[in-house]
């Protein structure tokens, strides 16, 4: 190879170790942290408030946060959390997430302060702020999120479905569960049991079974376990039966409707012929509302007024 070959291949590899050092500095120095947050408002105080903030750490290297704040204007802070006596260590590359609920009202110093005017005007600029070990962190930008109810709007094809759960103490409840025992054992644990219309045929206890006519009611599975209590199969301090149909109930109380049977659409037909439907439905939805406000536009009155009237 001849020398000049020789000085290119140097001069790349060189250029390439000068590379891969500038990122490895730029990763681990100074700080790169995005976030967002989410405004809210209800029934259950006046103020509008923050629901929720999402953090997320770009270095690869811990931020100790000592508090969290929302910058409204230029001179107003609202402290959003404070981890003065336990603070935050946010890790390389992670999450930070937090819900908030509702408040009694905002203070500063002895005095109450009203910040819903000001949380509910999008000209306002808000950011968040965080106070870290580094000294103030202005969060430059927020994190991108999507929703596929935006996608809804833009065509009606689409479909945002959501499981509906019933949990208890972290156990998910399935359809086909009937029953559900908590039993309170004697060392103070307490476990769930989940308990199916035929787990008469499977063994659920380990010193007895459950009949076909215990699973009938929950006052005939309440007999059949103080029954076993009695006989010594059963050792624990305290059990509860639960009725699933109950919890149940209250859930789809809701969803009286039809039962709908999902249809596959090809590409074409949704994004093509859902688009031009959409575009339709939004175009008659206008027609009907320019007609609606029409209808009730005030209509100025015939009627004599005193000043009408010969003197």
């Amino acid at each position: 190879m001849p020398p000049l070959w020789y000085g290119i291949a140097a001069l790349c590899i060189s250029t390439l170790a000068l590379f891969i050092a500038i990122k490895n500095y730029r990763r681990k120095a100074g700080l790169l942290i995005r976030g967002g947050f989410s405004i809210a408002s209800g029934i259950d105080c006046n103020d509008k408030y923050v629901s929720n903030v999402l953090l997320e750490n770009l270095k690869d290297r811990p931020v100790t946060v000592f508090s969290i704040y929302l910058r409204i204007g230029h001179n107003y802070y609202l402290e959003v959390e404070n981890f003065e006596e336990t603070p935050l260590l946010l890790r390389a590359y992670e999450t930070y997430q937090k819900e908030y609920g509702p408040i009694q009202f905002y203070g500063i110093n002895f005095n109450r302060m009203n910040l819903s005017s000001l949380l509910d005007d999008d000209s306002v600029k808000k950011r968040l702020v965080l106070s870290t070990s580094d000294g103030k962190y202005i969060i430059p930008s927020g994190i991108p999120r999507w929703n596929p109810i935006s996608d809804f709007f833009r065509n009606h094809m689409t479909a945002v479905v959501r499981p509906v759960h019933i949990t208890y103490n972290g156990k998910y409840v399935g359809e086909n569960i009937k029953y559900v025992i908590e039993i309170c054992g004697e060392n103070e644990e307490t476990e769930v049991l989940l308990i199916h219309p035929n787990d008469f045929n499977i063994k659920k206890f380990r010193n007895f079974s459950l009949t076909r006519e215990s699973l009938e009611s929950v006052a005939l599975l309440n007999d059949h376990l103080e029954e076993q209590i009695r006989n010594g199969r059963l050792i624990c301090k305290s059990f509860k039966v639960h009725d699933v149909n109950e919890w149940r109930q209250r859930v789809t109380e809701f969803y009286t409707a039809q039962t709908i049977d999902a249809r596959y659409y090809g590409l074409l037909r949704y994004h093509i012929v859902g688009r031009l439907l959409t575009l339709y439905s939004d175009r008659k939805l206008k027609a009907e509302n320019a007609k609606r406000r029409f209808r009730i536009r005030p209509v100025a009155s015939t009627a004599l007024t005193p000043n009408d009237t010969d003197e």
